[in-house]
């Protein structure tokens, strides 16, 4: 599983009483867990986290008293990039939506000159914030999504000639 955290993602697998971070192994023995927290050894050193706030497939903790934010890294970004195009020339200039999702932010107007990949909007679905990205280059004709609205699976977020 992938996880990010200051800008870096981290590759975290777990077999038995072992968990390896990019590579690296260690011992690791849960002492408590609870909906609030836990306490765990990891290579005989005591640690304890706090749970804060999880939303947005972000989960905010304080470990050992310090503050961290951790988002799972599930891939829907790169999944919906490919299935509105990102990956094949389209003729059509509708950008549409391949989930159902609350518009969390809408990141152009129209106007806009986009290069394939940009991000036009982030939908939140299922409690992930996923990136919407443009099938191609090209201006902004017109932006159909609102922030605040929900969009189904299929609808036109934008047009992108």
């Amino acid at each position: 599983m992938k996880y990010s955290m200051d800008g870096r993602t981290y590759e975290v697998a777990k077999s038995g009483d072992n968990i390896s971070v990019d590579g690296t192994a260690y011992a690791v023995e849960v002492l408590s867990s609870t909906h609030d927290g836990m306490e765990f050894l990891m290579d005989n050193s005591y640690h304890s986290v706090v749970y804060v706030s999880e939303g947005g497939g972000k989960m905010k903790m304080e470990v050992d008293g310090i503050a961290l934010e951790v988002a799972r890294e599930t891939g829907l970004d790169e999944i919906v990039y490919k299935n509105s195009g990102g990956s094949v020339a389209l003729t059509e200039s509708s950008l549409l939506s391949q989930i159902p999702g609350k518009v969390v932010s809408v990141a152009v107007s129209p106007g806009d000159e986009v290069a394939e990949g940009d991000a036009v909007c982030v939908l939140e679905s299922m409690k992930m914030q996923v990136s919407v990205r443009a099938q191609s280059d090209g201006r902004v004709k017109s932006v159909r999504a609102k922030v605040g609205s929900n969009i189904a699976k299929g609808d036109v977020i934008a047009e992108i000639e």
